[in-house]
């Protein structure tokens, strides 16, 4: 009857709301941590500010205008030329007048956590054109982020040890770096999603420092202040995760937890802010993300990639300062956080550290192992099941609404 056929409709749609439910829950994320980094949720620009006035010659107005498009048509960093006669409210103005420059036009970098560098833009000697395009081309790019990139997509992720002054701090500090870097190479093979490569070691020597100093600046660091070896662990679409570890603090035990995250179900518990760490500034040229697509087997630049990315970090859009709170925050998920497949390697007397600065800011295809191959089966089973569901459900309607008629 027509009741009948009425009350088979709704069975089916309750199983079918039933079967998205269940899955939802028995699946949980396919991404990782490593995934999510990847993907440009939310804008960590750096800002390029360039004064200039109204009795500037228009010649050097449009060598800007050009040079800063070419150069940064790809890269993390936004541009704006600011005519400082005409927008003398504008809210870059405070940086040229902390700076004291004098004389324009003028150049100021501004990182994601409100930091300022002036870039030089004019020089006696040379070409403005020449001046500007070298400058400009130095803040996307340096040989230590020429070979970040070379790694990033295929490796576990890149440990970048930048060397002190004192060689046997050096050579104890890639010692655990070596060392914590295998022990993580071991355990790949149980991780929820297969990575190609292990983590990458990358050795700043100091002979390379004044070559990289605007590379240490967006970590945070001053050229001349690099006497003691510091670690930072960059993974994903450039980003830095975890604090900077420094001098005494360089453990095998710190490292290995930092390195830990980056390959865990990004379902897992953690604070979703480690997934957002702060970005180097770098070219991200349409290359790099095909071999996105190639390697990690999803486009990071998917609208509906990007939707269900945002929904599982689930994160606020605004600043916040940085506070002793969230210091402590981050050093409890560093001291508490652990997985039963992760062997730690006890270190005597190994006190607690606040971590370093970590912000919210406004501004072949991988294959997965043998468990992930066995998910994708079940789902496209399921997506299949789904589709007959729907497809006797339209039926039973269809007989239905002409019993009716």
């Amino acid at each position: 009857s027509a009741v009948a056929d009425l009350m088979k409709i709704k069975t089916t749609g309750a199983l079918f709301l039933l079967i998205l439910i269940c899955s939802s829950h028995v699946f949980g994320c396919i991404y990782n941590v490593r995934d999510i980094g990847f993907v440009d949720l939310v804008p960590h620009p750096y800002w390029l500010f360039c004064f200039v006035q109204d009795n500037t010659q228009e010649q050097v107005i449009t060598a800007l205008k050009q040079i800063s498009y070419t150069t940064f048509l790809d890269s993390n960093i936004k541009v704006d030329i600011i005519n400082v006669d005409q927008e003398k409210s504008h809210p870059a103005m405070e940086h040229l007048l902390f700076r004291e420059i004098g004389s324009l036009p003028a150049a100021i970098l501004l990182s994601p956590n409100g930091k300022s560098l002036v870039l030089p833009i004019s020089a006696s000697h040379e070409p403005f054109d020449k001046t500007v395009r070298s400058s400009f081309h130095s803040v996307i790019s340096s040989p230590i982020r020429e070979k970040i990139l070379d790694q990033m997509v295929k490796a576990y992720c890149v440990v970048l040890l930048i060397e002190g002054k004192n060689e046997a701090e050096n050579t104890r500090a890639y010692e655990v770096v070596s060392r914590t870097t295998r022990k993580i190479a071991k355990i790949m093979g149980q991780l929820p999603k297969r990575i190609e490569e292990p983590p990458h070691i990358i050795v700043m020597h100091q002979e390379l420092i004044p070559e990289e100093s605007l590379l240490l600046w967006s970590l945070g660091l001053e050229e001349n202040q690099i006497n003691k070896p510091h670690i930072a662990v960059i993974y994903g679409r450039g980003r830095r995760i975890g604090p900077l570890l420094t001098g005494e603090i360089i453990t095998g035990d710190r490292l290995y937890r930092t390195l830990s995250i980056i390959g865990l179900s990004c379902d897992c518990g953690l604070d979703k802010r480690w997934m957002t760490g702060p970005l180097l500034p770098l070219i991200w040229d349409d290359k790099m993300q095909s071999d996105v697509v190639k390697f990690l087997g999803f486009d990071a630049e998917n609208p509906m990639v990007k939707t269900e990315m945002s929904s599982i970090i689930s994160i606020d859009l605004f600043k916040q300062t940085e506070t002793d709170e969230l210091r402590e925050e981050v050093g409890n998920i560093l001291d508490e956080y652990s997985e039963g497949l992760l062997e730690f390697e006890a270190e005597p007397n190994d006190e607690r550290v606040s971590p370093a600065k970590l912000r919210e800011l406004t501004s072949s295809e991988t294959a997965l192992p043998k468990s992930g191959l066995r998910l994708k089966t079940i789902l496209y089973a399921m997506s299949a099941l789904i589709l007959l569901i729907l497809a006797a459900g339209s039926i039973i309607w269809i007989r239905a609404r002409r019993k009716l008629s």
